[in-house]
């Protein structure tokens, strides 16, 4: 009987062992998934005059930094400008993903906005996925991605007068 006993003391103290090495690693993983999760990565972007020459190009720096984006993005009517990975690539998302594009303007105006879906990191074989206009100040525009493949955003300026682009966060 007493043989028993110890031998259940012991399966139940190995147990605990492995339930609390478990679960530090766990909050291991946990902490590095939600450190993952709020890292932030700075965007290069590329402006196009109405004719489609290179006008300017930047990087909007990660959120959260602490120094202060200037002189942000002004398009003239007709202008564009996009938002890539540095390096001149888009973004890998997987089948399902919703990808949040959130602007902010110096007032409230009407842009066409698209999503750009690419066979591969090198945006120029990509082709507009889904388009739209929107009149606002801000906003979002949430797409979930249909297939696993890379994406990027882009904006044209649809009215009569220049717009300035304050802030710019896309989020998957």
């Amino acid at each position: 009987m007493q043989r028993k006993r110890n031998y259940i003391a012991a399966i139940l103290i190995m147990m605990l062992l492995v339930s609390l090495c478990h679960t530090k690693v766990f909050a291991a993983g946990e902490e590095a998934i939600i450190s993952e999760k709020q890292t932030s990565h700075e965007l290069l972007y590329v402006v196009y005059n109405a004719e489609g020459e290179v006008v300017e190009e930047g990087t909007v720096p990660a959120s959260g930094t602490r120094y202060h984006w200037s002189p942000n993005i002004t398009l003239d009517n007709g202008w564009y400008t996009c938002f890539f990975k540095p390096g001149r690539e888009a973004f890998y998302a997987t089948n399902g993903t919703s990808m949040n594009f959130s602007y902010t303007l110096n007032r409230s105006a009407k842009i066409k906005w698209q999503y750009v879906k690419c066979t591969s990191p090198d945006v120029s074989t990509g082709s507009t996925w889904k388009s739209g206009t929107k009149t606002a100040k801000s906003g979002s525009i949430v797409k979930i991605a249909d297939s696993t493949k890379w994406y990027y955003v882009g904006v044209t300026n649809a009215s009569s007068d220049p717009i300035t682009i304050t802030s710019v966060d896309f989020t998957f």
